[in-house]
């Protein structure tokens, strides 16, 4: 079955506290979106980059600067993750597999890239999840009080989709109130979610400190 990736990176990186987005940080020696894209450059996978329209002449004089030649297809972002999401679908034809990534996970393996489409053939989807180490907490109006962390799980990219379960949960008129694609898989109804195994390295750079972890990763030092 045909594979494709949408790499999310319509964003303005905001909580980087930097003038450019996150995905241009440069970290060990290039724009971390360079290290994405190059996770997933693989035969038999076409990627497809979602770059918020304000940012495509300077993301091509990256590409020039530091000549990086990875194919993809170029699309605009919409306001917001999922309109991001929906005009990157519109590239795609069923049958497929579609992969959808935040461009700020640079450090996806490709055991796990491949293990992730394998299962999402066999059960429709595979999303990758991890368990909660720390103590947690619900917040409420009287309080707060601890809850079972066994119970909940964190959630990452890629999650990985049949395009036809993924295009029909796009058809929701609220799609844009869903944060990620398997919030909104799951409010059809329809399609159970396939949960499985994360990896810890699979980190997304959110905030400043994040980018210290990423050089030391992506200089090649063994997990910690």
């Amino acid at each position: 079955m045909k594979r494709y990736a949408i790499i999310v990176a319509g964003g303005k990186g905001t909580r980087m506290q930097g003038t450019l987005p996150k995905q241009f940080l440069e970290v060990s020696g290039k724009p971390v979106l360079m290290h994405t894209l190059e996770k997933f450059h693989r035969p038999g996978l076409e990627i497809i980059l979602v770059l918020h329209p304000d940012f495509h002449a300077y993301w091509q004089e990256q590409c020039n600067a530091f000549s990086f030649n990875v194919p993809y297809t170029l699309v605009a972002g919409g306001n917001s993750r999922a309109q991001s999401v929906i005009n990157g679908l519109d590239c795609i034809q069923n049958p497929s597999l579609i992969a959808v990534h935040d461009a700020v996970r640079p450090f996806i393996k490709t055991a796990f890239l491949e293990r992730l489409f394998t299962e999402a053939e066999e059960m429709g989807s595979a999303i990758p999840v991890l368990p909660v180490k720390e103590t947690m907490r619900h917040l409420g109006p009287e309080g707060s009080r601890t809850v079972n962390r066994d119970e909940y799980r964190l959630v990452q990219t890629p999650q990985v989709f049949k395009s036809e379960i993924l295009k029909e949960a796009f058809l929701n008129p609220d799609f844009a109130a869903f944060t990620d694609e398997a919030s909104l898989v799951e409010a059809t109804g329809k399609f159970p979610l396939h949960l499985t195994a994360g990896e810890e390295q699979n980190i997304k750079l959110t905030v400043p400190a994040d980018l210290h972890l990423a050089a030391y990763y992506l200089s090649g030092g063994p997990e910690l």
